[in-house]
């Protein structure tokens, strides 16, 4: 985990450089020669088809977030489940306390499956592939090298599915709009680093809508009236670019990128719980 989060962190410092560094510099035109070079430059609109979602999509610009900053109200159970979040170092960039570390309990630390929509709302794991078939849109995800069906055979969602960390999906075409309901979740993640607890009444609704050829926009909805008084979203446009490839491997079109407990416990137990970023050994100075 540590190594993963190093080099993912040198990757997107490497990226910003590189993009500060190939910015073009020009001065302005004027007059004619400015309408003229306007001309010239302008690109050409490239064709592409709205209901093709093929390809892999990251997330611009990357970064950790909650369905909204305008969570709603939670219930009494709600209220009572959030309170036993308790989170580590590692969130504190996001302004929240540490925990002892003998207290942490994000699922993530356990090497447990990140579930939806987390792996959606934190850094590393905004990396998808879409990949269409005639029955069902995978959705493919770097994070945890896992995958979720969206059936798309006009199936209905179940009313008593089995829970799942990744849910139970059902995809649809609303004009040129991809629209996801999902149920079927289990309870034992959270829905974005803050912790941000559900239960397993929750259902997600969700928009994928291709822009341009480069970019698809994304809104996300929880109703979970176990948890919250009301839904919570929908979330603003997350807009996702086509890339080749993801920006954390050099030769992989999509990084193997696991939660291996042999190699995490050790490095959970020597973590420092008050450091930020690389967590030093204890001990040191």
């Amino acid at each position: 985990m540590q190594k993963r989060a190093i080099a993912s962190t040198i990757a997107v410092v490497v990226a910003l450089a590189l993009s500060s560094a190939i910015t073009p510099q020009t001065t302005r035109p004027s007059g004619a020669a400015k309408v003229q070079s306007t001309k010239a430059q302008a690109p050409k609109a490239q064709s592409f088809d709205p209901h093709d979602l093929n390809g892999i999509w990251l997330l611009t610009p990357r970064r950790q977030m909650a369905i909204s900053e305008n969570r709603p109200p939670m219930t009494p159970w709600g209220q009572a489940k959030f309170s036993k979040v308790r989170s580590s170092w590692t969130n504190a960039a996001l302004g929240i306390k540490a925990s002892p570390e003998s207290e942490w309990n994000d699922p993530l630390y356990q090497c447990d499956p990140a579930g939806y929509p987390r792996t959606m709302q934190q850094i590393f794991g905004e990396i998808m592939r879409f990949v269409q078939t005639p029955s069902e849109v995978l959705e493919f995800f770097e994070w945890d090298h896992t995958w979720r069906d969206i059936w798309t055979d006009g199936r209905k969602l179940h009313d008593d599915p089995e829970p799942r960390y990744y849910g139970y999906s059902a995809g649809r075409w609303d004009g040129d709009t991809f629209v996801v309901d999902s149920n079927g979740f289990n309870d034992r993640t959270w829905l974005d680093p803050w912790g941000d607890v559900h239960s397993n009444q929750m259902r997600l609704k969700e928009t994928v809508r291709r822009a341009d050829r480069d970019h698809l926009e994304w809104t996300i909805t929880v109703d979970d009236p176990m948890t919250y008084t009301r839904p919570w979203g929908p979330s603003d446009k997350r807009i996702f670019t086509l890339v080749p490839k993801s920006p954390r491997s050099e030769y992989q079109e999509l990084r193997e990128d696991f939660c291996v407990w042999s190699d995490s416990a050790g490095f959970f137990k020597n973590a420092d719980t008050v450091g930020v970023g690389d967590a030093p050994a204890r001990g040191s100075k």
